[in-house]
């Protein structure tokens, strides 16, 4: 990978697709609280790390289109959004994920009549997820199928984080699975090591965050199962690390 612009860009919160509406992001943040634990018998600050928090801000122009930025935003709701940012649309590619609440839908007139609207998400339970792309950005699957797989370069031993938000569906009831292999299916066929919820065509747009413990194996692949057709979605994982801040 090498350095890169902010171009050609994708946003999604809990299914809908508004890499087309979104005009800017800003503070997209993953913190941490600092607990000062000093003793009387320190003469400098000693501090231990404490809970984590995510957050991002977002700019979007109006749209009441269905399904799109007005669908998407207006109502409020009080339960989680799954938010993903994707920086590019090419499989292994980085993007930002995190289950958050949004807070607010705020318009804005300007002098050049334009309309626009702010939106602030906060974290709920995790912190942020920096996860590479398993799809080439959103993908359509007519039906039943499997990607090209992702080469993440060695097995590791620390779980697993994975996000699906799944746009539309056009009939049916697709599974979203990710399957692992040590050697891209020659030898070590794939297996299941994630399956997501089973989604009805009329339940989109939805999106999941899911995680799994223990070993994961150097290559990864999405498949879906299912009788469906034209299902529209974006996988994204994150390989746990010894550092992270729970353990999968």
């Amino acid at each position: 990978m090498a350095k890169k612009s902010g171009l050609g860009q994708e946003f999604y919160i809990h299914g809908y697709d508004l890499s087309g509406d979104v005009g800017s992001l800003d503070g997209a943040s993953g913190t941490r609280e600092l607990l000062d634990v000093t003793p009387i018998s320190k003469s400098a600050t000693e501090r231990l790390v404490g809970r984590s928090s995510a957050s991002l801000g977002f700019n979007t122009w109006f749209d009441d289109e269905a399904e799109k930025e007005h669908a998407a935003l207006s109502g409020l709701v009080t339960t989680d959004r799954v938010v993903l940012w994707a920086l590019g649309g090419s499989t292994g590619d980085v993007a930002c994920a995190f289950p958050a609440k949004q807070l607010n839908y705020d318009a804005s007139v300007g002098a050049d009549g334009s309309l626009s609207f702010s939106v602030d998400c906060e974290s709920n339970g995790v912190a942020m997820d920096w996860c590479d792309l398993l799809t080439d950005g959103q993908v359509t699957h007519s039906s039943a199928g499997s990607n090209t797989s992702r080469d993440d370069g060695a097995a590791t031993s620390a779980g697993m984080v994975a996000y699906l938000e799944i746009v539309d569906c056009d009939s049916g009831t697709p599974t979203v699975q990710i399957q692992e292999s040590s050697d891209n299916g020659s030898s070590d066929a794939w297996t299941n090591c994630m399956v997501f919820s089973s989604v009805g065509y009329a339940s989109t747009p939805t999106a999941e965050r899911s995680t799994m413990s223990g070993t994961v194996k150097r290559y990864l692949r999405v498949t879906t199962t299912g009788t469906f057709s034209n299902a529209d979605f974006v996988v994204a994982t994150r390989r746990g690390t010894a550092q992270d801040d729970v353990t999968l």
